[in-house]
């Protein structure tokens, strides 16, 4: 490989590296003084280990009773988040989430979800909630409506068929009082089949926004 040669691919890369490489990129590394080229896909994660990468996003119409994404999970990645932003509801509401399998399969047997978490207030009150239930509920107290909440959950490896979906969630609004709360909390699906998707909904009554 001649200087010439070597420049032109690295200032090549730089440039492509605007936009995602695609695993057959190469790059050039040296080991110990012995150059050596090297596929993207074997480094990727040291260079974007630390960046979000964006797989979809979805919002609700006014009066929508649930907010379905579907086929975002796959086996590319072992870790995915998920943002719920603008939450508000027709009338005061807890957040539910259920999981999709395969195309569009919704799970939603009888005590199939275990969940938990804990919560504080402005009026310096605490709380906690728990079940078993054919659904997550992923905040313990209600948001009130015309108010928007927030809300973020990690869900670990929803492609891996050995173990049990583990789920853990953070976030807040304002119940009645009115109080501002924040809490978290984790759940886990019974089952060990592969997740692609899932829904949300309120408690009650329909959705006046959602992202």
């Amino acid at each position: 490989v001649t200087g010439a040669k070597l420049n032109t691919d690295v200032i090549s890369a730089q440039t492509e590296l605007a936009v995602a490489p695609a695993d057959a990129d190469e790059f050039m590394v040296s080991d110990g003084g012995v150059l050596k080229r090297i596929d993207y896909s074997l480094i990727k994660g040291g260079i974007t280990g630390a960046n979000l990468v964006k797989i979809t996003s979805g919002s609700v119409t006014a009066t929508d009773g649930s907010l379905a994404v579907t086929g975002c999970f796959t086996a590319t990645y072992e870790i995915y988040k998920i943002f719920l932003y603008d939450w508000n509801g027709s009338v005061a509401n807890a957040p539910y989430l259920r999981w999709y399998t395969g195309a569009a399969t919704e799970q939603s047997g009888a005590l199939e979800y275990f969940f938990a978490g804990v919560g504080r207030n402005t009026d310096a009150q605490g709380s906690s909630w728990a079940g078993n239930d054919s659904q997550i509920q992923i905040v313990g107290e209600s948001f009130v409506d015309d108010e928007d909440a927030g809300w973020e959950g990690t869900l670990y490896n929803p492609a891996g068929t050995s173990f049990k979906k583990r789920f853990v969630f953070a976030g807040g609004g304002v119940r009645s009082g009115p109080y501002t709360f924040s809490a978290h909390g984790t759940g886990e699906w019974d089952s060990t089949t592969a997740i692609t998707g899932f829904k949300v909904w309120p408690s009650g009554g329909t959705f006046d926004s959602l992202s």
